[in-house]
């Protein structure tokens, strides 16, 4: 069986639907506000709530006692703007969701991983493993949660379980953030964007070949060599490509699906 956090926005419902759709029973888990009423599938939980995410997993237990053979961890807000647009609750906040969120969840679902033998996969982005422009708090974030679960691969390895990291580029939909933008932040582009099935249909193709690492999208496979192997270049096409000139405050940048071009909407997915 697989659980889903984030299962309220557009990825996490794709997700879902095409787990479904491959077999698989599976368990929703997103705030209270976004769970859709009279769908047994979901779970109301805040991720930022240590003892909810508990009482979840324990629910998920109860109902599925044979173990988690699937986590995607996908919950998640942003916030657009420069370093100093937004003050410490705001980073705390971001922070919290995105990477707290994501290892509470994970601590949580250890021993139902354990037991089946399962994979966890979190949904970072091109902001978990280079700079983007125009929301601090969230690649801060997102650079947290690569740096642990890479880390934590090989550890959790020894129990029999996998980790994957899923990076996609720029996808449509929608996504929250923890504070109004600041006057003149906009968003900004690079590549194409794709849709959530273009994501939920690679992860999952990845987690079926067993991979470690799936970048979704041109421009995240791009982003990825190319940081690595020419970060003074990377850090080139970027302003370039994301339309920033000198002395401009308008933070543009590019952020995997969870933060699209288009008016943010609550409860989304990271």
């Amino acid at each position: 069986m697989a659980v889903v956090t984030g299962a309220a926005g557009q990825i996490g419902r794709r997700l879902l639907a095409d787990l479904e759709s491959r077999g698989a029973v599976v368990v929703g888990l997103d705030l209270a506000a976004a769970c859709p009423d009279g769908d047994p599938r979901f779970l109301p939980c805040d991720v930022t709530d240590e003892d909810a995410v508990r009482a979840a997993f324990a629910e998920v237990g109860r109902r599925h006692p044979a173990g988690v053979d699937l986590l995607v961890l996908a919950a998640g807000i942003s916030a657009i703007g420069r370093l100093d647009d937004h003050d410490l609750a705001t980073h705390r906040r971001v922070m919290d969701v995105t990477h707290f969120g994501a290892l509470s969840c994970l601590l949580a679902a250890l021993p139902a991983l354990r037991s089946a033998r399962g994979r966890v996969v979190l949904i970072g982005s091109v902001a978990g493993f280079a700079p983007v422009l125009g929301r601090p708090p969230y690649v801060a974030a997102k650079h947290a949660g690569t740096g642990l679960f890479t880390a934590v691969r090989p550890e959790l390895a020894d129990d029999g379980v996998a980790v994957t990291l899923c990076h996609p580029t720029f996808v449509t939909g929608g996504m929250a953030e923890a504070a109004a933008r600041a006057p003149g932040a906009e968003r900004s582009t690079s590549g194409e964007e794709l849709t959530p099935a273009d994501v939920s249909v690679a992860l999952l193709d990845g987690v079926e070949r067993g991979d470690d690492l799936v970048l979704v999208g041109r421009t995240a496979r791009l982003s990825w060599w190319v940081s690595r192997h020419a970060p003074g270049l990377y850090t080139r096409m970027m302003l370039r490509r994301l339309g920033r000139t000198a002395g401009d405050r308008r933070p543009t940048g590019a952020e995997h699906p969870t933060d699209p071009a288009r008016p943010a909407r609550p409860g989304g997915a990271a």
